[in-house]
């Protein structure tokens, strides 16, 4: 644990802490807080569980039932609803259109351009998600909800989570690729909940077989599936370590991501929340182990604080 302090104090670090059996074990300024980034992709599948249990969304599910604009396209038409969420639905990454203080996300997503056949390529970015927020809000219009109260209601406030702030586009429309803001203590509970969905319990009212369905992984990248990292190839002859964040751009192919691991010191029940530049929340569901850390740091590597809690 020394060493891992020193590890996680370094790279623009901000505050970690350690878990074990629900008890706080080490720590380092917890109550630090800021954007958690692309964690707030595992915060979009637990709330796409939630709608699965409360019977308005389904992992296998066209896209295009509840976007109509995407019927006329033979590639936007085969999207699910599971393959945004492992995003391999073909769509440009999107960056530019979405993150650019967008006045509306949601038109522009749905806007995108399809550029592999839907299943085929892993390809990392906003586009999916956002696809997948304007599908819960044209369902959730209809409830006579909106997506920001649903997350608030479902996931949000069963959890424990606060984010006051949360990033918008002009229309004041949450981004499920990225935006919540949390502290490391409550990244702590975040991957502590993902932990016990992840051992079969329900968390804040998520049923854990609905979390299962929405993170599952696929066959062109069996490590990711619903913002969770996997380390499934840990014990893997020819199992080869990666940086995360070192190789989402460009798309890898399958062949890459078939032999790929977080960590071979690491079980393969490991798994990893990433946010860029040193967000991390890792979870060993197995042995009730959570350890969160937040720093700002494109130097930030995983190796070497993996290794040393190994």
């Amino acid at each position: 644990m020394e060493r891992a302090d020193g590890l996680a104090r370094r790279d623009g670090g901000r505050g970690w802490a350690a878990w074990s059996g629900g008890r706080r074990v080490a720590a380092w300024n917890p109550g630090a807080e800021g954007p958690a980034l692309s964690i707030t992709k595992v915060l979009a599948a637990l709330a796409a569980a939630k709608a699965a249990g409360e019977g308005w969304l389904s992992p296998g599910e066209k896209v295009a039932a509840t976007i109509p604009e995407w019927k006329g396209d033979a590639r936007k038409a085969r999207v699910t609803v599971l393959m945004l969420l492992q995003q391999v639905a073909g769509l440009e990454a999107g960056v530019a259109a979405l993150y650019r203080n967008p006045a509306d996300k949601g038109r522009n997503a749905i806007a995108l351009r399809a550029v592999d056949e839907p299943g085929s390529v892993f390809r990392y970015g906003p586009a999916c998600w956002e696809v997948l927020a304007e599908l819960m809000q044209r369902k959730l219009a209809r409830r006579g909800e909106s997506l920001e109260g649903f997350l608030h209601r479902a996931v949000m406030s069963p959890l424990g989570l606060g984010s006051p702030q949360w990033r918008s586009d002009g229309k004041g429309r949450f981004f499920l690729s990225t935006g919540a803001e949390l502290s490391v203590a409550e990244l702590g509970k975040l991957g502590r909940a993902v932990a016990g969905v992840l051992g079969g319990e329900s968390a804040g009212g998520i049923d854990a077989g609905h979390f299962a369905a929405m993170t599952r992984t696929s066959a062109v990248n069996p490590m990711f599936g619903g913002g969770l990292w996997r380390n499934v190839h840990a014990r893997k002859s020819g199992a080869v370590e990666i940086e995360v964040e070192d190789v989402l751009d460009p798309p890898r192919g399958p062949a890459f991501w078939k032999s790929a691991c977080l960590s071979k010191k690491h079980p393969a029940d490991l798994v990893a929340l990433i946010g860029s530049s040193g967000r991390r929340v890792f979870i060993w569901p197995l042995q009730d182990r959570v350890v969160a850390r937040l720093g700002v740091a494109a130097t930030w590597k995983d190796r070497p604080f993996l290794d040393a809690l190994a």
